[in-house]
Order: structure tokens, then C-alpha cells, then sequence
């Protein structure tokens, strides 16, 4: 063969390669899963109430804009209805925000949902960012919606005030806050910490 045909299948090959790159980059990515999940469990497995107990749960996740969502329990139990769902009880969760900051969470129990990450906390649930610190009976966790809503004696901190009221709604995205009573006549009870006129 001369040197002319050698030179277009090289040129073939090179669009090929090309094609096959943009596609493989741009397209195929979407239809990824959004999220990957690690399990880790130990094999301390008993059975209790008939149901199987899983001690010392460790799950890890990840989104595709770079948040990271690490849920640990001392034990738990899938659901037998819906086996996404995780019921756990001693549960503690960091949720790492692609910005680098952290929001630390506990609670007494939780149901942990392993295909969208969504979460509910219920018991004494404290979550921690920065110096903000709130305390409530109930947290929702929406990943999908990238909100957090605590709710049922809501007490926040932060150290120059404190806050009583029925309900908080966090965008997680833009730290958006909204403060709410159950009842419109309640008046939200806030308290200043500081001292000597320093307000």
C-alpha cells in the first residue's frame, strides 16, 4: 500500500478515537448512577424479634457535584417491606459539602433509605455546623432535594443566641434558613447569650 492510504486510516482512526472519546465523556456519564455507595458490615450478625440485626453499619456515598455523606449506627434492621430502607438505632452521620465544610449529626434512631441517601432522624437529634448548633426530635435528610427540615422542639444555638420554635428548614446548597412556628399566633422565643451590653 502507498503512504496515501496509510494516511487516511490514521485520519479514520484519529476522528474514531475522537467520536468515541466525546461520547464516552459527555454522554455515557449521564447515565451513571448519581450516587455510589459503600457497605460496610460487620459479621456480628444476630437475629432479634425475628428480624436480623446488623451491628456496627458504615455506609458511604458520594454525588455527582462532590457532597459526601458518610451514616454510621451501632446496629440495624432492613426493612422487610422495603428492603432500601435501613432502620438504625445510635446513629451518627457527616455530611461533607463539596465547599469543605462539615455537618455532624446524632440521633437515637434513624431510617437511612441506601438508593437516594434520604434519611430520617428521630431522638434526641443534634446536628452541629460550625457554631451552629441545633437540637430537635426529628430531622428529614433529602439528598434529592438538598434540604434539611428538623422539626418538634427545636432549640438552636450559636452561641450569641438562643432559639425555641416548632420548625427550621435548611437549603443545604445556599444555607438558606427559614425559622417557622406550627401555629401562627406562636411567637418564636429567641435569647440573647451576650452579656455587658456587648449586643
Amino acid at each position: 500500500m502507498n503512504k496515501k492510504i496509510y494516511f487516511q486510516i490514521l485520519i479514520f482512526l484519529a476522528i474514531l478515537s475522537i467520536i468515541s472519546f466525546v461520547f464516552i465523556v459527555y454522554f455515557k456519564q449521564d447515565n451513571k448512577i448519581s450516587a455510589k455507595t459503600e457497605v460496610e458490615v460487620t459479621n456480628n450478625n444476630s437475629i432479634k424479634n425475628s428480624e436480623d440485626l446488623i451491628t456496627e453499619m458504615k455506609y458511604f456515598s458520594e454525588d455527582n457535584k462532590g457532597n459526601r455523606y458518610k451514616i454510621e449506627a451501632d446496629n440495624g434492621v432492613i426493612n422487610p417491606d422495603r428492603s432500601n430502607l435501613i432502620r438504625m438505632n445510635k446513629v451518627r452521620a457527616i455530611v461533607y459539602l463539596y465547599n469543605g465544610e462539615k455537618i455532624f449529626i446524632n440521633s437515637d434512631r434513624a431510617e437511612y433509605n441506601n438508593v437516594n441517601n434520604d434519611t430520617t432522624f428521630n431522638g434526641s437529634v443534634k446536628m452541629t455546623y460550625n457554631d451552629h448548633k441545633i437540637d430537635a426530635e426529628n430531622l428529614d435528610l433529602s439528598f434529592e432535594n438538598n434540604f434539611a427540615t428538623l422539626y418538634d422542639k427545636v432549640n438552636y444555638n450559636n452561641g450569641m443566641s438562643n432559639l425555641t420554635a416548632d420548625k427550621i428548614l435548611i437549603d443545604l446548597v445556599n444555607k438558606n434558613t427559614k425559622i417557622l412556628m406550627n401555629d401562627e399566633n406562636s411567637n418564636i422565643l429567641v435569647r440573647s447569650n451576650l452579656v455587658n451590653g456587648n449586643n
